[in-house]
């Protein structure tokens, strides 16, 4: 039995570390903020199975320029990154081509495909199928031209394999009554689902693991050491040194600098997703939806309703906007007219976004004993699973069921 260092315990993180534990391996899981409260927390909690488009698809291109000088937009860049960003703009940029678009997509489908059985399977096996929603979730359009914009893409969607199913806003408004009565159109994407609450969802995998045996030490990574031909351990903010026989980065946003340090370079930026939760909304909710003009998701939680969205490059350690927040709530009122907006508890997560969307799963370069799990964007909690299956495999030595080439570090 081999001992297994992972860093990060985030969604992915602990669902690697779950998958490594059970094919015999000792886990230490190296976590340096509170458990539950990372990236995912401030999501919208879907498992969106067919979110396989990459961002820079032309609409979002002709937009973005505004949108970046607007720091209330829905996609941003704070002036004091714009300089640090700009390379991972110019790859970003370079996959609008047509050509990129339906290459990527059909990569990042040949791991959302599974991604939901994936995630039934490991639920299942610790007890925890509560944890996710059976309900499907819907988009939201104003008009009949919005729906004509993403239709395209939809049926790229369905080319390869997803359900997505368009309705009309009366049909909406019948799966779903609290919504607005003037919706023109809607989609159904039947194989996404939604989690009861991200924060216990990530909570109970970790109850799990260290039921089982699992160790899990608060202590932020800052680098590693390096032997000949890979990690030899793991330097912690606290002076102590972890060591182990493989190691597996899934710190998030946080993975581009300690890969650094292997002298792996990650194109990889991490950028604030916002959401409010609203723990007395006084409307009753059963679908998580997206307000497609908005660009915003609603979720319904346990405890209470969340507003999640937005794209904010900024770094690291910057303060969030909370104003960013604040306009997502005042948005969602088109959607909810009975939304009630306080009491509301205001989050923030860093997103590991790749200049081309796709994770980054693999051999780290250069560093035989080191398997990178990050770059997962807004795909961490659909993807968890999955990663956590392919890392299991790549640590024992085995061949991964799917093609792992594209998401190699290097492919940039």
């Amino acid at each position: 039995m081999s001992h297994i260092v992972v860093i990060g315990g985030g969604v992915v993180g602990i669902a690697c570390a779950l998958e490594l534990q059970d094919d015999g391996h000792q886990v230490t899981v190296l976590e340096p903020g509170p458990i539950g409260e990372g990236a995912s927390w401030a999501s919208c909690g879907s498992i969106a199975v067919s979110e396989v488009i990459p961002l820079s698809k032309p609409g979002i291109m002709m937009k973005a320029p505004g949108w970046l000088l607007d720091p209330l937009g829905p996609l941003t860049l704070r002036a004091s990154s714009a300089l640090g960003v700009l390379p991972w703009f110019l790859r970003f940029a370079a996959n609008a081509r047509a050509s990129r678009i339906k290459a990527i997509s059909e990569d990042i489908s040949a791991l959302t495909l599974p991604s939901l059985a994936d995630l039934q399977a490991m639920l299942a096996r610790y007890g925890l199928s509560g944890l996710l929603r059976s309900t499907p979730v819907m988009e939201l359009y104003d008009s009949p031209e919005e729906l004509a914009h993403e239709r395209g893409f939809h049926d790229m969607r369905r080319a390869l394999g997803f359900q997505i199913d368009e309705i009309s806003g009366q049909d909406a408004k019948e799966m779903e009554p609290s919504i607005a009565g003037d919706f023109s159109c809607a989609t159904v994407f039947r194989d996404w689902r939604s989690v009861v609450d991200t924060k216990r969802f990530v909570t109970e995998l970790h109850r799990v693991f260290t039921e089982r045996g699992g160790t899990v030490k608060h202590a932020r990574a800052t680098g590693f050491l390096q032997n000949g031909s890979g990690a030899a351990g793991v330097r912690t903010e606290s002076g102590e040194t972890i060591t182990g026989d493989q190691y597996v980065l899934a710190a998030g946003a946080w993975s581009k600098n300690l890969a650094r340090d292997l002298g792996v370079s990650i194109q990889m930026e991490g950028v604030i997703g916002y959401q409010t939760s609203l723990t007395a909304p006084g409307v009753d909710v059963t679908h998580a939806m997206v307000y497609a003009k908005g660009g915003f998701g609603i979720t319904p939680y346990e405890s209470g309703l969340a507003v999640a969205g937005s794209i904010e490059f900024a770094g690291l350690d910057a303060e969030p906007n909370w104003k960013r927040a604040e306009i997502l709530v005042e948005k969602a009122k088109r959607v909810l007219p009975g939304l009630r907006t306080e009491p509301a508890q205001r989050r923030i997560g860093r997103r590991p976004l790749t200049p081309d969307t796709k994770p980054i799963i693999g051999p780290a370069p250069g560093a035989a004993n080191v398997i990178l799990a990050t770059g997962h964007g807004q795909l961490g909690l659909t993807l968890c699973a999955t990663t956590g299956k392919l890392v299991r495999s790549l640590a024992a030595g085995r061949q991964p069921n799917i093609d792992m080439h594209a998401y190699r570090a290097d492919r940039f």
